[in-house]
């Protein structure tokens, strides 16, 4: 497909409307619930794009996204593009290369040069008990998974992804599950339908369509499980102010060591996540659908490698919690 039947084909399907749709944190405690959430919701997203492709259909780089890096602020309320079954702005990221094919194949491959290391990497399958493979320059990103995940890095450099210089994503296609999860991973695939890899950048969040708040009061914001009163044994929670959620809120606490940290938000935004004035996570929202973004603790020395900070328990440690855009309730939960 050259660029000018990409054009074309963008133009005929900019008028699809694009279904709301739910990952990071791929960490213990946090990790389970969080892909298993954004799982859902790219299923719901492969079924409501009604694409059919007929054959292996060349990758497909959408025109202006690596050029372009100042666009106009996006209208929240036009309808999104989908684009070989997938929705040209996703996770807070805009496709730059998408390409699909067509079973009994079983392989697609796309390399692009990245402008950024924030890159949103996304599947999908039109059998959802397909599994698959994804290896980036050679190395294996995951040895088997459910086909239609989104992986959010960080850590792409790890791969040898390299700001400027070309960097190769490979989608395998690697056999079906049975339906109920149990027993050796089976080598039989279906003989027709559809599989396809996309690559997203992430944009600046006023750069980003927002769908519009919902009408009426927003979902409550999840505990974590057996957690039903406050305080919880086992975590330290901070939450927002209630009368204004865009307030930073500041905290010192006796240390212990932790586990993972899930954030919890609303609305769309941002939450920079300070601890004694070094950032250690920036969590980032573009729906209303109240999904965590976490990350891991500072066990075995990470955070003293990776941040500079050196924690003892039973230190006196400031947490400071900066909201961006924030307009609804928001929490950092620690586990320890």
């Amino acid at each position: 497909m050259n660029l000018t039947d990409l054009t074309q084909v963008l133009d005929e399907r900019s008028g699809e409307r694009i279904k709301h749709v739910r990952h990071d944190a791929r960490l213990r405690g946090v990790r389970a619930k969080v892909l298993a959430r954004r799982r859902r919701r790219i299923a719901t997203w492969t079924a409501c794009a009604l694409v059919a492709l007929g054959g292996v259909v060349g990758a497909a780089v959408v025109p202006g996204l690596h050029t372009d890096r100042t666009p106009a602020p996006a209208d929240s309320s036009s309808p999104g593009r989908i684009i070989e079954g997938f929705p040209e702005y996703a996770h807070g990221a805009r496709l730059v290369a998408v390409k699909s094919a067509a079973l009994p194949q079983r392989r697609v491959e796309l390399t692009i040069v990245p402008s950024t290391l924030d890159l949103v990497v996304s599947t999908r399958c039109d059998y959802p008990l397909l599994q698959e493979q994804l290896s980036i320059n050679g190395h294996v990103y995951e040895s088997h998974g459910d086909c239609g995940a989104v992986q959010m890095g960080p850590g792409w450099d790890r791969y040898g992804v390299v700001v400027g210089k070309p960097a190769t994503f490979v989608l395998t296609i690697t056999g079906t599950r049975p339906l109920d999860q149990s027993g050796e991973i089976r080598t039989q695939v279906p003989a027709s339908g559809t599989f396809g890899l996309a690559i997203g950048e992430r944009t600046p969040l006023d750069q980003y369509p927002l769908p519009s708040r919902p009408s009426g009061a927003l979902g409550p914001l999840a505990l974590p499980a057996g957690c039903t009163e406050v305080p919880c044994q086992g975590f330290v929670i901070i939450r927002s102010d209630p009368a204004d959620p865009s307030r930073p809120v500041e905290q010192t606490v006796t240390w212990k060591t932790i586990d993972s940290i899930a954030m919890d938000a609303q609305t769309p935004g941002l939450l920079h996540l300070r601890v004694n004035g070094t950032e250690i996570k920036t969590g980032r929202w573009w729906d209303y659908a109240g999904y965590s973004d976490g990350m891991y603790g500072d066990q075995d020395g990470r955070w003293k490698r990776d941040f500079g900070l050196d924690l003892r328990p039973g230190d006196p440690v400031t947490i400071e919690i900066v909201p961006e855009r924030i307009t609804g309730a928001w929490q950092v939960i620690f586990a320890t």
